[in-house]
């Protein structure tokens, strides 16, 4: 039900609770990007940039600087609209009308649309304790920010990110997490080196669901934000389904298979 994927520097044994992955059979994959260790499943959104250093001269291929350009054109952008797209959200619940029953002085009921007794209304009217409902929950959307090498909601974070670099180009992916069940993060030590800002919180304290920020939005709701801060900032040539790129990919290597038995760096750990 979920996959451990180390980057390429990462040793299974500082890294991995080995006894819980070999016992629940959970699979191991070594990326051939750099960064952390990660649990991913089918509730994980997965991004990925890959950039010539030709055709952007004014970014500099190192991580830092990738990472920074991808929050400060991209995801950034995209998790403002969606902190925008919630405010809307929460004001327009606030003005749904709702059923209102009055009674007057005399036991019987007062209607501000008939001269029926035993009747309802509707009422608009927005209450001061509505009101600071829809403050509260707009302060607790959290913003989107860089801090260190970290993708973060508030000061937790919901996303890890890697990159590879060679001559003439570099990938940039990040896996979000819209939601995870968090008995997978046993599966997960508590790494030696860790951000500053992290401290000694544990994996339960430390990341974040996009879900609990955004559930009204949809779970792909980033894509299409993305997809729009794209379109802002480039032209887009073309535009291929997934199937589409796996097809290429057979046109160019044989198959996926033949890729990955040949030059793919990417490997599958025993246990």
């Amino acid at each position: 039900n979920c996959l451990v994927v180390l980057g390429i520097g990462g040793k299974p044994k500082e890294l991995v609770n080995l006894e819980s992955v070999g016992v629940n059979g959970i699979s191991m994959v070594k990326r051939f990007s750099g960064g952390g260790t990660v649990v991913v499943d089918q509730s994980s959104l997965l991004t990925t940039f890959i950039g010539r250093t030709d055709m952007a001269p004014n970014l500099n291929p190192y991580p830092r600087d990738i990472m920074k350009w991808s929050g400060d054109d991209i995801f950034g952008p995209a998790f403002r609209s969606m902190k925008s797209d919630m405010i809307q959200h929460y004001k327009q619940q606030l003005q749904q009308p709702s059923l209102v029953v009055q009674e007057n002085s005399c036991g019987g009921l007062d209607s501000r649309t008939t001269n029926q007794k035993n009747t309802t209304f509707i009422s608009n009217e927005t209450t001061n304790d509505s009101k600071l409902l829809l403050e509260e929950n707009i302060s607790a959307i959290p913003d989107f920010r860089l801090r260190e090498n970290d993708y973060i909601l508030g000061d937790r974070k919901m996303g890890g990110n890697a990159q590879a670099i060679v001559g003439g180009g570099w990938l940039h992916h990040t896996s979000f997490l819209w939601d995870f069940d968090k008995d997978n993060m046993k599966y997960l030590t508590m790494p030696s080196k860790r951000p500053e800002y992290r401290g000694n919180r544990s994996h339960d304290d430390f990341i974040v669901r996009l879900k609990d920020s955004f559930e009204p939005l949809g779970k792909y709701s980033l894509f299409d934000k993305m997809k729009d801060a794209i379109e802002d900032r480039f032209d887009i040539v073309e535009e291929v389904t997934s199937q589409e790129a796996l097809e290429l990919v057979s046109d160019q290597f044989g198959s996926m298979q033949s890729w990955y038995d040949g030059k793919c760096r990417t490997r599958l750990l025993e246990v």
